[in-house]
C-alpha cells in the first residue's frame, strides 16, 4: 500500500468516524478496515489525545512520556475486547473491524472531554451534569460502533450491539482500579512560587506572618462553664490549588453558623493570595494552635475539631506545600502527639485527601472521632496534578454537617453524596470514605447540638434561655 492510499483510507475513516461519533447516517463500508490503516487510527489517536492534554492543562504544562503508558493500555484493552466480540459473535473480521470504527468516531469525544470546566467556574452541579452527558455521548458511540461492525449480522443486532458496547466501555469505569491514568501533559512546576504574589519566603510576608496566627489564637473564647463547647482548626495544606483554601472556609462557615464555633475557630492557609491574611499552615502552626485551644478548653466538656483539606500520599502523609518553604508533611502520629502534648481529650479529625484511612487507622479510641474521604488503599477525586480538591470535604460540610445533628448522620449525607457523584461524573474506583466515633465522642457530640448555632438561633427565636 503507498502512502497516498493509506491516507486516503485514513481520511475516508475519520470522515465516516465522524458521521458515526454525530449520529449521522454511515454504513460499515464507508470505513476502510486493515491492519495499515488501524495502525494509522492508533497514532492519530495517540497525537489528538496529546493535543486534548496539552489543552485541558494549559500552556504551563510539562510533557510526559507517562501518556504513552496509557496508550499502550487503553489500546490494548481495545483489542481485547474486540478479539472477545469476534469470537462471540463468530466474526473474525470483527476483530480489526471493530476498534478501526471506534478509534475512527473517537478524536471528537477527545476533544470534548479535553474541556476543563473548572477553567471557567462553571458550578460543580453544571460540570457534573456535563461530565455526566460525554460519559452517556461515549457509551453510546461504542455502541453504535459495535451496531455498524454488525450490518451484516442482522440476526438479534441490536442486542449484540448494546452488549458489544457496553463491555468496551468497561475500561472507562473499571480500568483507573488497576493504575493511575496519566496523561500526557501535567502541570508545570508545583514547587514553584507564584510570581503574581509575594513569596512565602520574603521579609514582609514572614513579618506579617509573625502576628497573623498570635492575632487569630488571641481572638479564641474560653470555654464556658457547664457547656459543651466546640473547638475548629481548618488546614488547607496545598498552596497549587484554591479549592483547599475555599473548603477549608466553607467549612469554617458551616461550623461558625451551625455549630457555634465562631470566636472559637481558626483557619490555616497555604495559598499565595491570603499570605497577608491568613496563618500558613504548617505543623508547627497546627500544634500552636492546638496548644492555645487545650489551655482555653475544660478538657472534660469541650472537643476540638481539626479538618484538613489537600492531596495524601500512599503512606498516609498529608501534603504541606507553599512553594518555596518546605513544610513539613503531617502523618497520624503527628496529629495524634499534638492532641497529646495540648491536653485535649475528645477529638475529632476529619480528613478530605487521598489514601486518608491511616488516620483512622493509627487514631481510633473512644474519645476520637476520625472521618476521612478515602480508605488507606484508595484515592478520591483531586488527587492528580492539576485537579481542584477531594468531593468530600464539601459533601461533609455543605452537604452533612449543615444540616445533621450528628457526626453519623453528616457521613452518611456526605457519603450519599460522594457515591452520586461517583456514580454520574466518572471518578474512577470507588473511594470508599470511612468513619470511627468512638462512645466517648459519641456522648459528647450529642451535647454539642444542643449548644450549637442553630440551637442557639431557635432558642432565641422561641425566646427560650441560651446556655
Amino acid at each position: 500500500m503507498t502512502m497516498r492510499a493509506l491516507a486516503r483510507g485514513l481520511l475516508a475513516d475519520l470522515v465516516a468516524g465522524a458521521r458515526l461519533a454525530l449520529f449521522l447516517p454511515v454504513r460499515r463500508l464507508a470505513f476502510r478496515v486493515g491492519l495499515a490503516e488501524l495502525l494509522a487510527l492508533f497514532a492519530v489517536s495517540a497525537l489528538v489525545q496529546v493535543g486534548a492534554d496539552a489543552l485541558r492543562f494549559g500552556a504551563d504544562a510539562t510533557f510526559s512520556w507517562y501518556g504513552l503508558g496509557n496508550e499502550v493500555f487503553s489500546g490494548g484493552l481495545l483489542l481485547l475486547t474486540s478479539a472477545v466480540l469476534a469470537l462471540v459473535n463468530r466474526d473474525r473480521a470483527l476483530a480489526t473491524a471493530i476498534p478501526t470504527i471506534v478509534l475512527a468516531s473517537f478524536p471528537i469525544l477527545q476533544l470534548a472531554n479535553s474541556v476543563s470546566w473548572t477553567r471557567f467556574d462553571v458550578p460543580a452541579g453544571v460540570a457534573v451534569v456535563v461530565d455526566t452527558a460525554l460519559l452517556v455521548w461515549i457509551v453510546a458511540v461504542l455502541v453504535r460502533s459495535v451496531h455498524v461492525a454488525l450490518e451484516y449480522r442482522r440476526v438479534h443486532r441490536p442486542y449484540r450491539a448494546v452488549a458489544g458496547g457496553l463491555l468496551l466501555a468497561w475500561p472507562i469505569f473499571f480500568a483507573p482500579a488497576f493504575g493511575p491514568v496519566e496523561p500526557w501533559f501535567t502541570p508545570g512546576d508545583l514547587d514553584a512560587a507564584d510570581s503574581r504574589y509575594p513569596s512565602a519566603a520574603s521579609e514582609p510576608v514572614l513579618a506579617v506572618q509573625a502576628t497573623l496566627l498570635d492575632d487569630a489564637l488571641s481572638s479564641l473564647e474560653d470555654g464556658r462553664a457547664g457547656v459543651a463547647d466546640l473547638y475548629f482548626v481548618g488546614v488547607a495544606g496545598d498552596a497549587t490549588e484554591d479549592a483547599f483554601r475555599d473548603d477549608v472556609e466553607a467549612a469554617q462557615r458551616v461550623m461558625d453558623e451551625r455549630w457555634g464555633t465562631a470566636a472559637r475557630s481558626v483557619v490555616l492557609v497555604n495559598n499565595p493570595r491570603t499570605l497577608v491574611a491568613a496563618p500558613i499552615a504548617t505543623l508547627t502552626n497546627l500544634r500552636d494552635s492546638l496548644d492555645e485551644i487545650g489551655a482555653a478548653m475544660d478538657p472534660d466538656e469541650d472537643v476540638a475539631m481539626v479538618y484538613v483539606s489537600t492531596r495524601g500520599h500512599p503512606d498516609g502523609a498529608l501534603e504541606m506545600r507553599m512553594p518555596p518553604l518546605e513544610l513539613v508533611p503531617i502523618t497520624p502520629a503527628l496529629l495524634r502527639g499534638a492532641f497529646d502534648d495540648a491536653g485535649i481529650r475528645y477529638r475529632i479529625v476529619v480528613v478530605s485527601a487521598c489514601h486518608a484511612g491511616a488516620f483512622v487507622d493509627e487514631l481510633a479510641d473512644d474519645d476520637t472521632a476520625v472521618i476521612v474521604a478515602s480508605s488507606s488503599g484508595h484515592g478520591s477525586s483531586g488527587c492528580d496534578r492539576g485537579s481542584v480538591a477531594t468531593a468530600f470535604g464539601e459533601a461533609f460540610f455543605q452537604r452533612g454537617m449543615a444540616k445533621a445533628s450528628g457526626l453519623a448522620e453528616a457521613f452518611d449525607l456526605a457519603r450519599a453524596g460522594v457515591e452520586e457523584r461517583e456514580r454520574s461524573g466518572n471518578f474512577g474506583a470507588p473511594t470508599s470514605p470511612r468513619m470511627h466515633v468512638g462512645a466517648g465522642i459519641a456522648a459528647r457530640v450529642g451535647e454539642l447540638g444542643r449548644h450549637s448555632g442553630s440551637a442557639q438561633i431557635e432558642a432565641r427565636r422561641r425566646g427560650a434561655p441560651v446556655g
